[in-house]
């Protein structure tokens, strides 16, 4: 009973932080779209999609990596973080630099440059901040995670809306988000060495570590899968955003973000619930843990897509401002990949916890070929819309592609519905989601 309490506390306060890192992100967002112009905000758009397109680049699987490898193996930890911390230090130093060059080459106004490169510098910090994130959650520590992620969120809300408050100007803006980030990032990597050395003293077993996880160069077999996985999978989720910005121009972009950060706003939930649940999809041995979190996940995300659905020509003028109503159209059918999004979330970590990086990275890159191919036909046509109906066919595909993946998994490993270790799964599971 002590441990189904302390699994729901771990649920609610991820959520609740969730909750309101991903609000005041939003609250700024919807800030900068009522202070800045529409081609500013469009500049904003762009230079946090590439932001953090750069920081999933930079990670290349290595978090979702050292989660796994941390979960199976805690008595490892601080060797485990000591070396792919050194790697990511150097994946984050190389992306400021080719964004900084690519910027350079391409001639952009001066104006612009800055505020992509702040943003990429954000967002390449973060993407640090959310290694040591995956780091705590290997531990079963999701709690540092959350408190970590309200006190830079809070400060970032506030420095934000002080700087668009005082000078709508989006490089301001880059700058004031920049501070939190950067100050969080050095507390964070602080705290995660002293919590690696605890683990480490206190690990009760002492098997052998996994082949895959021995070091960074015995472990690219693993990695590279993963990291190709991951960024091809960026990739197709924001193209549409480049997409529309070369067929419909920068105005398009904003109304077409605008409506798409109202979905990631919901993805709040599939996503605390998945940070809990990390260790239990890798752990399990049988498809009984992710079914039972993936009817969760789809079900809610069907209730809140109906729901918003019905309020959605109120909600979006109500944010954005009347300027953004003409996204509205857009809003709708992204709501009805909400669920598919929802059950990818289970679906891909359990293939990876489960070593199909390989099918991963070939199912992405076929989702990547397939959406910028229908955005090719949808966005010159349907506009905005059509890079929204791009979306919710992509992820079908990812979710026909896992379901394939695991069944041909789960035969090859010949694995039962429930077994002991199942057992103790199941009821962690259960706490989770209880």
């Amino acid at each position: 009973m002590n441990e189904r309490r302390r699994q729901a506390a771990l649920v609610a306060y991820r959520a609740f932080s969730d909750l309101a890192g991903k609000g005041a992100f939003f609250l700024v967002t919807l800030v900068a779209a009522r202070r800045l112009s529409q081609d500013a905000f469009g500049l904003f758009s762009l230079g946090t999609t590439i932001g953090w397109i750069a920081a999933v680049a930079t990670d290349f699987g290595i978090q979702l990596h050292l989660a796994r490898a941390v979960a199976q193996q805690p008595g490892d930890a601080a060797r485990l973080l000591r070396a792919w911390f050194k790697v990511r230090l150097w994946t984050s130093a190389l992306a400021i630099v080719t964004v900084g060059v690519g910027l350079a080459l391409t001639s952009q106004s001066g104006a612009f440059s800055r505020a992509i490169l702040l943003f990429t510098l954000i967002y390449v910090v973060n993407g640090l901040i959310e290694f040591l994130h995956y780091f705590y959650r290997g531990l079963a520590r999701s709690d540092v995670e959350s408190t970590l992620t309200l006190w830079q969120r809070a400060a970032m809300l506030a420095l934000a809306v002080a700087a668009l408050w005082w000078r709508p100007d989006v490089t301001l803006l880059a700058l004031a988000m920049a501070i939190p980030s950067v100050a969080t990032f050095l507390y964070s990597s602080r705290l995660a060495r002293r919590l690696a050395t605890v683990a480490n003293s206190s690990s009760l077993t002492k098997t052998s570590t996994p082949p895959d996880a021995a070091s960074p160069r015995d472990a690219l077999d693993s990695v590279i899968p993963i990291g190709a996985g991951i960024v091809l999978s960026a990739l197709y989720f924001r193209i549409d955003v480049f997409l529309v910005q070369a067929w419909q121009g920068t105005t398009a972009v904003a109304l077409y973000n605008a409506v798409f950060r109202l979905v990631e706003a919901m993805r709040l939930f599939p996503a605390a619930v998945l940070a809990v649940a990390l260790p239990v999809l890798f752990q399990a041995t049988s498809r009984h843990a992710l079914v039972k979190l993936s009817t969760l996940l789809t079900g809610a995300a069907l209730a809140v897509s109906l729901t918003v659905s019905m309020v959605a020509t109120q909600v979006v003028p109500l944010l954005y401002g009347n300027r953004y109503a003409a996204a509205v159209p857009a809003f709708r059918i992204l709501l009805l990949a909400f669920p598919l999004m929802s059950l990818n979330y289970a679906l891909t970590h359990q293939l990876i916890g489960w070593h199909g990086h390989r099918a991963y990275a070939v199912m992405c890159a076929a989702a990547l070929a397939f959406n910028i191919a229908l955005n090719a036909v949808l966005i010159p046509a349907l506009g905005i819309a059509g890079a929204a109906w791009s979306t919710i066919f992509t992820e079908l595909v990812i979710t026909f592609g896992c379901v394939i993946a695991l069944a041909k998994i789960g035969a090859a490993r010949q694995l039962h519905p429930v077994n002991l270790s199942d057992a103790a799964n199941a009821s962690t599971l259960s706490a989770v989601l209880s």
